[in-house]
């Protein structure tokens, strides 16, 4: 065991503080709103953990996506809480589908299905061409792929930028590119802030 050392806070006046970033903009570069899987590890399951236990373990994570790895950490698709909705569940029973039988990756969205974004691209990008281009992206995130490793290096998530920008939406439900879009759409329309990308 370490021992501590404890000391008198008599003569002490000052408080430390982080050095302050600017305020995060439409025009800020795209970058301040990707989570960095080189900083802030990425957010995995197997495919073979049941869909019903899964979407439990997200809702207590509060987390709404998750990626879809096997054992040796290959990525094969992602899962979100949308992918797990009841409606999911119904359309799965509905098709012969035992609930309890159901497992992540027979929900999930395999990789041949997605899009991602190029990293070297989202380096040169502001936040508002980001947005510009996903305005028909039904989903919430966005995955981020480093062409030079062939890695998934991130994601974007609607709901973030929706926090940095400090929009007024409600993020305690899933908020989709799409939607993300119109609203930025319709705030800055009047504005003449919103450039085309």
């Amino acid at each position: 065991m370490k021992t501590l050392t404890y000391v008198t806070t008599k003569d002490v006046n000052e408080l430390a503080w982080p050095e302050l970033q600017q305020n995060t903009g439409l025009y800020s570069p795209a970058t301040r709103v990707f989570t960095d899987f080189k900083v802030s590890i990425p957010r995995v399951i197997e495919p073979t953990v049941r869909a019903d236990v899964l979407a439990n373990i997200m809702k207590k994570e509060h987390v709404r996506m998750k990626v879809v790895v096997d054992a040796k950490n290959s990525f094969l698709g992602i899962v979100s809480l949308e992918d797990l909705s009841e409606e999911a569940f119904i359309k799965q029973a509905a098709a012969g589908y035992l609930r309890d039988e159901l497992l992540a990756i027979d929900l999930m969205r395999p990789k041949e299905e997605l899009l991602a974004v190029s990293y070297s691209s989202l380096k040169n990008s502001d936040i508002e061409s980001l947005i510009y281009s996903q305005k028909s992206n039904p989903f919430q995130h966005l995955l981020v792929v480093d062409e030079e490793t062939k890695a998934i290096r991130g994601l974007i998530s609607a709901n973030d930028i929706v926090r940095q920008l400090k929009l007024n939406v409600d993020v305690t439900t899933s908020t989709s590119f799409a939607k993300l879009h119109a609203v930025i759409e319709s705030d800055y329309a009047q504005s003449k802030r919103l450039r085309v990308a």
